[in-house]
């Protein structure tokens, strides 16, 4: 399984998952699910080797990608949260040790979004 956006490591927020096989996983079926996961697999494959601190014009380029899918409902509100999380390490120089010290300060609370995110995208896609 690959990585998932290779901008989640930088904080130190690495999800395992990626691009599952296609038996649904753990069963959802849903039009809504089978679409967000195409995208989702498709900006994890395109963006999973590129490194945002030596290419941080990537991680914003994921972001916009990101933006434009439509999480199933069971994720919503966690995706939203995923996403600003993306958009704060879009905005700071990431070899800037004070600045990502400063967004990991919110991790704790993203921490569980991250998580949930992540596993669905493991199981379901």
């Amino acid at each position: 399984m690959g990585r998932i956006v290779a901008g989640l490591a930088v904080a130190g927020l690495l999800i395992a998952g990626g691009c599952g096989d296609d038996d649904g996983g753990g069963g959802a079926s849903s039009q809504a699910t089978e679409e967000f996961c195409q995208g989702f697999n498709r900006i994890n494959e395109r963006f999973s080797d590129i490194n945002p601190v030596t290419h941080p014009d990537a991680l914003r380029e994921a972001l916009d990608m990101l933006r434009d899918l439509d999480p199933p409902e069971e994720i919503a509100d966690e995706y939203e949260t995923v996403l600003k999380g993306f958009e704060k390490l879009s905005k700071i120089d990431v070899t800037d040790q004070d600045a990502v010290n400063e967004v990991r300060k919110d991790l704790p609370r993203a921490e569980e979004a991250f998580n949930t995110v992540g596993d669905f995208v493991e199981q379901e896609c």
